[in-house]
């Protein structure tokens, strides 16, 4: 198609946001909370490939990430070569 046929034609529909499982939010939590450690992209896309069978975009799995991160369950660890997220700490806990 060439830029004059591109004009006329309408702009592509942008992806719709994330659609997560209604169960999604507990899922991950209890995961996090069960196992621990360093949580990046392709540990949560790993986890929804286990749990429900497909795969789950990397954008969209950083969206939950960081808006987990905003509702403070998971702190932010932004490294020059990798960005990971480990669960907070609760206030008033004890090791």
């Amino acid at each position: 198609m060439t830029t004059a046929e591109q004009v006329g034609a309408p702009a592509p529909a942008a992806r719709p946001g994330p659609k997560w499982p209604a169960d999604w939010d507990r899922v991950l939590d209890t995961a996090i909370r069960t196992w621990r450690g360093d949580w990046d992209t392709k540990r949560v896309q790993r986890l929804y490939i286990a749990r429900y069978g497909e795969g789950l975009h990397r954008a969209d799995a950083r969206a939950f990430l960081s808006r987990r991160a905003r509702q403070g369950v998971l702190r932010l660890h932004n490294r020059p070569n990798s960005r990971y997220y480990t669960l907070a700490s609760s206030k008033g806990a004890t090791s």
